[in-house]
């Protein structure tokens, strides 16, 4: 997992870095509400420098989605 990100998800989401990794979903993580979703698309365009449309924010329903759109914007993400 992708150091920077996995340190965004576990800010965001309140968990340990550790609890972090590709087959993680949003009905798994208690407080991804759509508040939370909000934070989330905020810190990605910050750390990333991209911008996400709704048809992006949208997608944004797992950790590997959200590789997945980032790698979209053409996001270059360590594994």
């Amino acid at each position: 997992m992708e150091k920077r990100l996995a340190s965004i998800l576990a800010d965001v989401f309140r968990l340990k870095e550790s609890e972090i990794h590709p087959g993680l979903k949003k009905a798994d993580v208690g407080t991804w509400d759509s508040l939370k979703q909000m934070d989330l698309v905020i810190s990605l365009e910050r750390e990333y420098g991209v911008t996400l449309g709704i048809a992006d924010i949208v997608r944004l329903t797992s950790v590997a989605d959200i590789v997945g759109v980032l790698k979209g914007k053409g996001v270059e993400l360590a594994d």
